[in-house]
Order: structure tokens, then C-alpha cells, then sequence
């Protein structure tokens, strides 16, 4: 029976293509083999091995401890150039420690035994040269790259160096000296293991801050983070575009009508304990008013709709009133906790204070911002559900607008503070030119009551042919390539002023592109289409994670030392920022692996998607992100290492110095504390995760 030939040439074709594959990858690496410039023969030159192996020995011979000691000293002359009178003196042994040279004279160069008798036993000892002036020279030994050496058991040495070359030093009398060290009393640990300590308790405790800060906003940033949660997620059209559209005048009105309350809130909470308690009890009242009006049964009416109106207004203004309250209260606390142990809580708190004083205007902004647009959406709600499918097409197209020339104008104004920041208007305007070619499709092909992929991959095409046509088209009317090419900023002639607010006529250039593209989309869409608000969020969330991930700490530490300063708070702002990118990655991952089984079943019971993440999701992923809580504490107080070679403060600023320094031994006991640190985090998140998970 004669063997299949095809599935010979198949297995042949299968070896040629491994064959191919072996010899790729092996090009590829012996091309970053050279790119790297690995050379073998550096090590092995003798003057780099002497030098990696004396920086490893004091490396790994930290200075932990450090001893008081005794020295003994013996002297005895001898002569330069051996004059012809010169008689050797006589050699006397004597109960104490003594040395003899052999010969007693001799000229610049030449070697010389040393004999040392009645010494301390296996210590070390030193030899130095005084010349007639007094000046003192310390003799290496013949043999030996150190200074010093150690005397045998019995305390007895023999060693040879070199007679140095003086000038007119010819017939004149030196005297040879050799010291002795005893020690005396018990080791202490020496101060350069004090200043470790202290810097290490600093690194753990900024590692600690940094890690604590980011764990709310990677939390909040995970669950949008996570496909499987916002997938499902969509929204109205109209009611998206009013929220939207309204953002921008809420955050002004916060900005200015709620922010000076926040402000009186604020001076009213640090000024005393009378009118704090009275503020208390008017916004305790307020509060309870509000609650009344949300336990009401009615559903449905004009009544309804005040009420929920006013709801919006009472917790937006009973937020920034006890934001600002807390903001004075701590500040007024940090003023009188000035003794004791409370100095400590006292400049804590009125940290949180400072920061509340600071933020109190964006703060207010952004609660202004969502309280007009949750206002807004209240109103309108019901009458963008009754308007004709004429009339929403037409609201779609006009609040797009509005919604699209908004966008590209922030877009643009971030685009007027750095360079490369200016390519955001082009992605934005290519997001809002994506969705228009793929909806004017539909609006003449039906869609298939089966899935097609003949008419998913049209639309997909379209989308990309409208996004690659949106962003070429904002690049080149706003001179993008100018910025991109060589890095100057777009021009800031101003084309009006709005409220003290000047809009260049780039801004304007841009707010006009969008203006276009959000009203060709928002037209074509209408709004009674629904968003996929979730998919949105999600690319947006992980692309915000993804770009602070790939920005190390180090330049981030960098960065914060140019604004706060050399010091630690440099580095708990780094390594925080960089946590939020790396823990919010890590925890949206725990939640996409999450059994959804829970889920399913709150959702079938009529549960919203608030109580669904409360009660499904948040129990299943708690112990996973203690583990992962600590874990990066662990990478933080390493990184505070690396950080520290910047100016960020902690164990890694001691270890720079000392390696500039040439002070290995020193150094070597900082690398000792982070190894031991280290190891005691891994430990504990290791009991952490087998107590909890």
C-alpha cells in the first residue's frame, strides 16, 4: 500500500514553516542582542572585577552596628637614604605592643618589613608615616587594596610598604606608627542604622498614604472599568444630550452661586461652636424636609415633578453647606490641636481642611453641574417621550449641536495648554463623526431581524470611514501638525469674551467643527435612540488608566517635585496617582471574573443596577482587593526607593546619597531594611489573603 502523499507534503510544509518561524526569532534576537550591546569581555576586565567585587563585599557587610574602641600605639624611627654613619638603633622587647622595621633605613621605593609583637589578637591594625614636619601618611600594605590589615592570633604581624618618596627627605629621620584597635564595651547600633530606621518608617508610611488615597477612586473607576458591567448600559438619546448641554452652565452657576455658600459654610464651621451648632440644625431640618418629600407615595403629576425638583435643589445645597461646615471644622481644629499627641491629628485634619478650601470652588462646580442636569433631566423626561418622530430628529439635531460645539471647545481649550494635548479635538470630533455615516446607512438599509456579518462589517467600515474623515478634517483646519510637528502652542487671539471668559478663534474654530458633527449625529440619531453610554464609559475609563499606568512614578515623581518641592509629599503623590491606574486595572479585572449568576438573579427581582453592584458584586470582590490592597503596598514601598532618586523623599533619597558618596557599608544596610520590609508586607498580605479569601 503506497503512503498518502498529500500528507507527507503537509507535514514537510509544516517543518519549513517551523524552520522559518526558529529562524525569524532567531534573527529577531541576535538583532536585540547587538541593539543592547552585550559585550562579555567588559566584565571580564581585572580592574571591573576588583571594583564590582569590593562594592558587593561592602554591599553585603552593612553597617548596622558600631563599637567603641581602644588604640594602642607603638612608633620607632627610621632613617631615608642610609647615610654612612648610620647605626641601627638597638631593639628592645618590651611587655607592650612594639614594632621593629627591618632594614632600619633605606631609600624612596623600596620595601620594608614591618614586625609587629604583643598586638591584640586577630584585630585589625594600621600603619601610617610621619614625615619630620609632623604630616602623617597612612602605608597601605604590600598586597593588600586596604588600609588596614589584621594581626594574627598570638598578636603578631609581618608586613612590607613601600618607603614613600619625599622630596629633600634624603638623611632625614621619619618615624613609622602602628595602631592597634581593641574594642571596648558592647556593639550599638551605629548612626547610619538610626537614620535608616527613621527613613524607612518615612517609606512605609508614604507607601501606606499613597496606597490608602488611591483605593476609593481605582474602586469607583473599576466598576466602569469592567465590561461586563457596562456593556448592558444604555440611556436615552435626548435625555443624555439635556444632561449634557447642562453640564457646563451648572458647573458655572455651582461654581459662583453655590461655591460663596460653601465659602460662608466654611468661615461659619472655623469660627466657633454657637453658630456651627445652628447651621447644623438648620441643614438637620433641611435634610429632614427632603427626606418627607422623597417618601411621598405619589408618582406621577406636577406635584411629583416639584417635589423632585426640589429634592435636587435641597441635596445639592445641603452638600456643599456640610462640605464647606467639615472644611471649616477641620480647619478650626488644626488651629487649636497645637500640643501633644494631637499636634499630629491636628495637622492632619487641617490638611483635609486646606484641601476641602482649596477644591471648594471645583467641588462646587461639579455639584451645581450634576444638580442642573438632574433637574433638567426631571423636566424634560417626560416630554421628549410625547414629541413626534419629526420633532425629535429636529431636538436631536439642536441639542447635538450644543452637546458636540461643548465638547470640541473644552477639547480645544486643553489643546491651548500643551502641545500634544491638542490632538484630543480630533479624536473627539472623529468619536462624533463615527456614528454619523453608520446611522445615515440605516437610515436607507433596514436592519436585518437576523444578525448579519455582511451588514456589521458595513456599518463597522462606515464608522471608521466617518471617524478617519472627522479627524483629518478637525487636524487640518486646526493646524494640528503644527503643534504635533513643532511643539508651539495655537494661537490665542481672542475672537469674543463671555462672562470674563476670552474664547480664541481656535476655540472657536473648534466649537464650530463640533457644532457640525454633534448636529449631523444628534440628528440622524434622534432622541428617542438609545446611547450606549456604558461602552463609552468603559473605553474612556480604561483608556485614562492605560496612559497614567504607562507613565512611570519616576517621572511622575519628577513632575510633583518641580510643583511641592523636594521631599516625601512629592513621592505619596506619584506613587498615589500611578496606584489609582494600576489598582483600578487590577480590580476592574476581578470584577469582569465575577460569577454572574448572583447578578442574574437580582435582576430578575426587580433590583436596579445600584443595589445589583451592592449586593451581587461588591461581596464577591472584597477579598480579592484586600489582596490586591496590599499587594500594592508592597510595589509602593519598593518604588518609594526608586522615587527617592528624584527628590521624592523616603529610604530611596538616603540611598542615593550614600552611593554618591562611594559609602557602600552604608548603603548596604538601607538595602538591608528594604528587604526586611518587604518581606514582612509579603508576609502579611499573605496571612491577609488566607484569613479573607
Amino acid at each position: 500500500m503506497t503512503p498518502k502523499k498529500p500528507a507527507t507534503a503537509q507535514r514537510s510544509l509544516r517543518r519549513l514553516i517551523w524552520i522559518i518561524v526558529f529562524a525569524v526569532i532567531l534573527i529577531i534576537f541576535s538583532y536585540g542582542w547587538t541593539v543592547t550591546d552585550i559585550d562579555l569581555s567588559v566584565p571580564q576586565q581585572p580592574q571591573r572585577q576588583i571594583n564590582v567585587g569590593n562594592a558587593l563585599r561592602e554591599l553585603l557587610s552593612p553597617a548596622v552596628f558600631t563599637q567603641e574602641y581602644e588604640v594602642t600605639v607603638s612608633t620607632t624611627t627610621f632613617t631615608i637614604g642610609c647615610p654612612e654613619d648610620f647605626t641601627p638603633p638597638e631593639v628592645t622587647p618590651v611587655d607592650g605592643p612594639y614594632i621593629v622595621v627591618e632594614p632600619a633605613c633605606a631609600d624612596a621605593n623600596e620595601l620594608v618589613t614591618i614586625n609587629g609583637y604583643n598586638f591584640a589578637g586577630d584585630q585589625l591594625a594600621r600603619l601610617n608615616w610621619i614625615d619630620e614636619s609632623g604630616e602623617r601618611r597612612i602605608r597601605q600594605v604590600v598586597g593588600r587594596d586596604e588600609d588596614n590589615f589584621v594581626t594574627r592570633d598570638d598578636g603578631t604581624f609581618s608586613v612590607q610598604v613601600e618607603v614613600p618618596r619625599i622630596r629633600g627627605s634624603i638623611g632625614q629621620v621619619h618615624t613609622i606608627e602602628a595602631q592597634g584597635r581593641v574594642p571596648s564595651g558592647a556593639p550599638e547600633l551605629s548612626a547610619t542604622t538610626g537614620l535608616v530606621f527613621e527613613k524607612m518608617l518615612e517609606t512605609i508610611f508614604l507607601a501606606l498614604i499613597a496606597t490608602t488615597v488611591s483605593i476609593l477612586p481605582a474602586a469607583i473607576l473599576s466598576f466602569f472599568a469592567a465590561y461586563n458591567l457596562m456593556r448592558t448600559v444604555r440611556t436615552p438619546m435626548g435625555n443624555l444630550l439635556v444632561n449634557l448641554a447642562l453640564l457646563p452652565l451648572g458647573f458655572v452657576l455651582g461654581a459662583v452661586l453655590l461655591g460663596a455658600l460653601g465659602r460662608l459654610t466654611l468661615t461659619i464651621g472655623a469660627g466657633g461652636e454657637t453658630s456651627t451648632a445652628a447651621l447644623s440644625g438648620l441643614f438637620g431640618l433641611a435634610s429632614v424636609a427632603s427626606a418627607r418629600s422623597m417618601r411621598t407615595s405619589e408618582t406621577n403629576g406636577t406635584t411629583h415633578m416639584l417635589r423632585a425638583i426640589l429634592n435636587a435643589l435641597l441635596m445639592g445645597i445641603g452638600a456643599l453647606a456640610i462640605i464647606g461646615l467639615l472644611g471649616g471644622l477641620a480647619l478650626l481644629f488644626g488651629r487649636i490641636a497645637t500640643q501633644g499627641i494631637l499636634v499630629y491629628l491636628g495637622t492632619f485634619i487641617g490638611s483635609i481642611g486646606q484641601l476641602i478650601e482649596l477644591a471648594l470652588p471645583l467641588i462646587a462646580g461639579v455639584v451645581g453641574a450634576f444638580t442642573l442636569s438632574s433637574i433638567g433631566g426631571t423636566l424634560t423626561r417626560d416630554l421628549l417621550k410625547t414629541v413626534s418622530t419629526s420633532m425629535s430628529h429636529v431636538l436631536g439635531a439642536l441639542l447635538g449641536g450644543i452637546c458636540g460645539a461643548l465638547l470640541l471647545a473644552m477639547t480645544a481649550m486643553l489643546g491651548s495648554l500643551a502641545a500634544w494635548v491638542g490632538l484630543f479635538t480630533p479624536v473627539a470630533a472623529a468619536g462624533l463623526g463615527g456614528s454619523i455615516l453608520p446611522q445615515l446607512y440605516r437610515r436607507f438599509v433596514p436592519k436585518p431581524l437576523e444578525p448579519s456579518r455582511t451588514d456589521g462589517l458595513i456599518m463597522t467600515l462606515l464608522g471608521w470611514l466617518g471617524a478617519i474623515a472627522a479627524f483629518v478634517v478637525t487636524y487640518s483646519v486646526l493646524n494640528v501638525q503644527r503643534a504635533v510637528v513643532e511643539g508651539s502652542l495655537p494661537s490665542g487671539r481672542v475672537a469674543f469674551s463671555v462672562a470674563g471668559f476670552d474664547v480664541t478663534l481656535y476655540m472657536l474654530d473648534a466649537l464650530l467643527i463640533g457644532l457640525v458633527l454633534g448636529a449631523l449625529a444628534g440628528g440622524f440619531a434622534g432622541t428617542k435612540s438609545s446611547f450606549p453610554i456604558g461602552n463609552v464609559l468603559y473605553t474612556s475609563t480604561r483608556t485614562l488608566l492605560n496612559a497614567l499606568r504607562s507613565i512611570e512614578p519616576l517621572i511622575m515623581g519628577l513632575v510633583f517635585v518641580i510643583w511641592v518641592g523636594i521631599g516625601p509629599f512629592a513621592g505619596v503623590l506619584a506613587l498615589a496617582l500611578h496606584s489609582v491606574a494600576s489598582l483600578g486595572k487590577l480590580y476592574s479585572e476581578q470584577v469582569e471574573n465575577i460569577d454572574n449568576g448572583p447578578i442574574e438573579a437580582l435582576l430578575s427581582t426587580g433590583a436596579n443596577r445600584l443595589q445589583t453592584i451592592m449586593y451581587a458584586v461588591v461581596p464577591q470582590i472584597i477579598p480579592p482587593y484586600i489582596a490586591f490592597t496590599m499587594y500594592r503596598w508592597d510595589i509602593n514601598v519598593r518604588m518609594s526607593t526608586i522615587i527617592g532618586f528624584v527628590g521624592g523623599g523616603g529610604i530611596g533619597f538616603l540611598l542615593q546619597q550614600q552611593i554618591n558618596l562611594l559609602r557602600y557599608r552604608d548603603a548596604g544596610v538601607a538595602v538591608l531594611a528594604i528587604a526586611i520590609v518587604v518581606s514582612a508586607l509579603d508576609y502579611a498580605s499573605a496571612f491577609i489573603r488566607e484569613r479573607y479569601t
